[in-house]
């Protein structure tokens, strides 16, 4: 009887021992678990805000570029007025000379 009873306390002390170790292994899981759903919330604001970011310098490069169209566009017509008055203007000098 001593010796089941020696044996069943080596076992209850060694599945004791067990139990605290997958205790200690769960709670570093779950603190392991916690840090990546911070990470997670962190990166998905991050995500979040980059998208708004990209949104915004897509509104502004939409808005440069009908600026760039139009400054191209009142360009050639200076030019072409540049160019007529250039013109009026030696043929007013030939008439003049």
């Amino acid at each position: 009887m001593r010796k089941q009873s020696s044996i069943l306390r080596k076992q209850y002390a060694f599945l004791l021992a067990e139990s605290t170790e997958m205790r200690k292994q769960y709670a570093f899981l779950l603190a392991e678990s916690t840090e990546m759903r911070k990470q997670y919330a962190f990166l998905l604001a991050e995500s979040t805000e980059m998208r708004k970011q990209s949104g915004i310098l897509r509104k502004q490069y939409a808005f440069l570029l009908a600026e760039s169209t139009e400054m191209r566009k009142q360009s050639s017509i200076l030019r072409k007025q540049y160019a007529f008055l250039l013109t009026e203007s030696t043929d007013m000098r030939k008439q003049l000379a």
